[in-house]
């Protein structure tokens, strides 16, 4: 009676077993099929943000290469006033070292012409120091 016992609960506890396996087996199927899908959308999804990448990197280049080629231009622009301003800086380097010469010959003349003076006055030249 014990080997009948044994062999019904034996029998039961297949056949739960079977059904748990069966219905388990559903359940991982199910899950399995929406974890492809995900997969699936998850490369999509990739694909369409490369694409934006690439194209925000695309117009960010173009955009770097024109905002560097204005500042390109703008550099050539300053340097030549750069270059401008040195020159008119000579001029007027020139002007002043001509006036300058001229106002020291000027007060030489005056120096000389004072020296005469009081010469003519009596004056006696001063003692050098020496």
């Amino acid at each position: 009676m014990d080997l009948l016992g044994t062999s019904i609960n034996a029998a039961v506890v297949a056949v739960v077993g079977a059904l748990l396996a069966w219905l388990a087996r559903g359940r991982f199927d199910a899950l399995e099929r929406r974890i492809d899908r995900l997969e699936t959308r998850l490369v999509g999804t990739e694909t369409r943000l490369d694409g934006r990448l690439d194209g925000m990197d695309t117009r960010l280049e173009r955009r770097f290469d024109g905002m560097e080629s204005r500042i390109d231009g703008m550099d050539t622009r300053l340097e030549g006033r750069f270059d401008g301003l040195g020159s008119r800086f000579d001029g007027l380097e020139s002007r002043f070292d001509g006036r300058f010469d001229a106002l020291q010959a000027s007060m030489d003349a005056m120096r000389s012409d004072l020296t005469q003076v009081a010469l003519a006055v009596g004056v006696r030249p001063r003692g050098q120091n020496d």
